[in-house]
C-alpha cells in the first residue's frame, strides 16, 4: 500500500515494481479528466479518432498509451516520459471520456440488416472496419483517402448519420411504391 504518495515523472512511474505501479494506476483512473488544451473529440481528425478507438483498450498498455498521447497531441515521447505520472493519467482519463463519447455516438450508426442482406454476405464488409467509410466517401478514389482521414471526425459522422436516414428514407419510400402498384 501506498504511504508516500510521490509525483514521478512518467519515466520513473513506469520502472516502479509491478505491485507499486498497479496501486498509482488505480489512482490515477480515479483523477478527474485533464484535456491538455487539446479540442473536444469531435474536433479531432476522423482517421485519429478510429486508429485510437481500435488501440484504446481497457488494460494498460504504456507503449499504446504513449503512442497514443503522441497520436492526439503530437507530443515526442521523452516529454511524455518527462511529464508527471498524474498529468499523464488526467489526459489518459480525457481519452477514456472522449472514445467513450464516441462509442455512444456510434450507436446511432447502428444498423441491423434484413435476411436478404445477411443471406448475400453483408457481415463481409465488417473486415474492413473504418476504412470501408473512407473507401465510400471518397468515392473508390484512393487519392482522396488522406483528405478524407483528416476530416474533423463531426463532419464525417454528420454525413454517415445523413446516409443511415437516405438509406432508410429510401428502403421505406420503395416499400410503400411497391404496395401501390
Amino acid at each position: 500500500m501506498i504511504t508516500d504518495f510521490v509525483k514521478y515523472k512518467f519515466a520513473e512511474f513506469l520502472d516502479l515494481p509491478e505491485e507499486t505501479r498497479k496501486e498509482y494506476e488505480h489512482i490515477g483512473m480515479l483523477l478527474p479528466s485533464d484535456p491538455w488544451d487539446i479540442p473536444d473529440v469531435l474536433e479531432w481528425e476522423y482517421l485519429t479518432v478510429k486508429e485510437v478507438q481500435s488501440n484504446i483498450h481497457e488494460t494498460i498498455d504504456y507503449e499504446q498509451i504513449i503512442w497514443i498521447i503522441n497520436e492526439i497531441t503530437g507530443i515526442e515521447n521523452e516529454k511524455i516520459l518527462s511529464k508527471c505520472w498524474i498529468d499523464v493519467f488526467k489526459f489518459l482519463k480525457f481519452v477514456f471520456d472522449s472514445i467513450e463519447k464516441i462509442n455512444e455516438l456510434e450507436k446511432k450508426l447502428a444498423y441491423e440488416p434484413d435476411s436478404d442482406e445477411v443471406n448475400a454476405g453483408i457481415e463481409n464488409y465488417n473486415q474492413f472496419g473504418h476504412f470501408a467509410t473512407i473507401d465510400r466517401l471518397s468515392g473508390g478514389d484512393p487519392l482522396k483517402y488522406e483528405s478524407i482521414g483528416k476530416l474533423q471526425y463531426s463532419i464525417i459522422f454528420a454525413k454517415l448519420v445523413l446516409n443511415k436516414v437516405d438509406q432508410e428514407f429510401s428502403k421505406k419510400y420503395q416499400a410503400i411504391k411497391s404496395k401501390v402498384k
